[in-house]
């Protein structure tokens, strides 16, 4: 993984973020609203009719602007995917931030899976486009077409590594590759249900994240929440009584 376990926000700076998507950045209050404008327009397309329609035209249709001002901040119509793939990964990189706890261990796990499942399965509600925009082909390096491949990984490894920070301090005993397989497993579990549910049915959501919710308990528990050794409480007492 790109970010190493004792720093969890290591694959989050600055740095690991796309090339610069804007042709010109706003600088103004005025300014900073337009661009804004211009990413709910994208993100509105997007979601009703897919990646492929939301071109230079129908993004300034949609924001009720000329195509022209599109073109004052962005330099064509994947320098604004990149721009709505950053702002998404911002808000996702919040919510990581809030969701995990200092510390979980007086905390059941059932709640703990809880805590970090809602948030994210409640910003899938909010941001239908998500997904499509993550969807984005790979292109060159230094190619802003490319860049919500990168930032979809770049999440992806910081989410693996929180977790893996998380389930250490819940069970120091678990040996840090079973972790780290457990941590990489949970991650992909809860990603591939959340995405098949931002594809499903309004009345198939809460199942299949009530679904989600016993899985990650079922595989987690015996991984975090282990039950005591049997016969460990019974060669407790017989060696307290026979040192008294």
């Amino acid at each position: 993984m790109a970010a190493s376990t004792e720093n969890p926000t290591a694959a989050e700076s600055p740095e690991a973020g796309p090339p610069d998507a804007f042709r010109r950045r706003p600088r103004q209050s005025r300014g900073q609203k337009r661009v804004e404008l211009l990413l709910d327009a994208a993100a509105t397309v997007i979601a009703r009719a897919g990646l492929e329609a939301a071109t230079a035209e129908a993004i300034a249709l949609e924001a009720r602007t000329a195509k022209g001002s599109l073109y004052q901040f962005f330099p064509n119509r994947d320098a604004v995917l990149a721009a709505l793939a950053l702002r998404y990964a911002d808000e996702m990189r919040a919510i990581h931030e809030r969701a995990f706890p200092i510390d979980s261990r007086g905390l059941a796990l059932e709640r703990l899976i809880d805590r970090i499942v809602k948030p994210l399965a409640e910003f899938h509600d909010r941001n239908p486009a998500f997904r499509r925009v993550f969807a984005h082909h790979d292109g060159p390096t230094d190619d802003t077409r490319s860049a919500p491949s990168r930032l979809r990984i770049q999440l992806f490894e910081s989410f693996v590594d929180r977790l893996d920070v998380l389930f250490a301090a819940r069970n120091p005993r678990l040996a840090s590759r079973e972790r780290r397989r457990a941590a990489l497993v949970a991650a992909t579990i809860g990603q591939s249900i959340l995405a098949r549910r931002a594809r499903a049915a309004a009345t198939e959501k809460k199942p299949l994240l009530d679904d989600l919710r016993r899985v990650l308990l079922l595989y987690l528990e015996p991984l975090l929440d282990p039950a005591p050794v049997r016969g460990t409480s019974r060669a407790r007492k017989t060696s307290v009584r026979r040192s008294t």
